[in-house]
């Protein structure tokens, strides 16, 4: 395979993580949700997407990243619903 066969695939994974990102960031879970958090968060999903998990374990890198990464508490967001974004857009992809 030559370099621009991978040049290819790893833009088209950039592409995919930052229109990730503006999906979360188009979810306004927070109001001004900092950039560099939504970045991490949409590469932490991604991967996990890219491995395969299920919904229940997405939304508890959601929870958990939401509540202990960014300070929230589980009522200020709907992982729930933020899940179901994340996977319909992975679906449609």
């Amino acid at each position: 395979m030559d370099s621009d066969y991978f040049n290819t695939l790893i833009n088209e994974r950039k592409n995919n993580v930052l229109q990730l990102e503006k999906l979360i960031i188009s979810m306004n879970i927070i109001y001004e949700m900092h950039q560099n958090f939504c970045a991490f968060l949409a590469e932490k999903v991604f991967q996990q997407l890219e491995k395969g998990s299920d919904s229940q374990k997405i939304q508890r890198i959601i929870e958990t990243e939401l509540c202990v990464g960014y300070g929230l508490y589980m009522h200020e967001f709907n992982s729930e619903k933020i899940t179901n974004n994340i996977i319909n857009w992975w679906e449609n992809n």
